[in-house]
């Protein structure tokens, strides 16, 4: 559910009344939705080792500051208009998701050391386009910075 509040509303969020709100100053939009509090199991605890672990990898600077440039064209182009990245986050975790998927990898296993040993496509914006593992968008080729 979206909820769209005034202006001055613009740092609204939080819990209230069993729902969740939150700004998103790329969709210019107060969000909000029910809270559901996650019940454990392991799916949840595997998605959360993951995720950790994608944290711990540590991608440099220069190849978050790429996926935030492929993030901006991505989102201009017009059939992308519905279904937009929000951040540079949300393209790391598709890229490294799909590419977990292609090549049989476990995301909650891998390092830095085998990421450049092995060659894989998430090296560089560029290599995870080209790989297929990302949409691809005008200028891609420029997105070189090393992960």
């Amino acid at each position: 559910m979206k909820a769209r509040l005034g202006s001055f509303f613009h740092s609204f969020s939080g819990k209230a009344d069993g729902m969740v709100y939150y700004y998103n100053r790329r969709l210019g939009k107060v969000i909000a939705r029910e809270y559901v509090k996650p019940r454990p199991s392991k799916a949840n605890q595997r998605f959360g080792q993951v995720n950790e672990n994608l944290r711990i990898l540590g991608p440099s600077e220069g190849f978050k500051m790429d996926l935030r440039v492929y993030v901006d064209i991505y989102n201009s182009m017009i059939r992308n208009l519905e279904k937009p990245l929000l951040n540079w986050y949300n393209a790391y975790t598709k890229m490294m998701w799909a590419m977990a998927r292609d090549l049989g990898l476990d995301l909650a296993t891998l390092t830095r050391d085998e990421i450049e040993p092995q060659g894989l496509p998430c090296r560089r914006v560029k290599d995870a386009v080209q790989a297929g593992y990302l949409p691809r968008v005008k200028g891609f080729e420029t997105l070189q910075e090393l992960f």
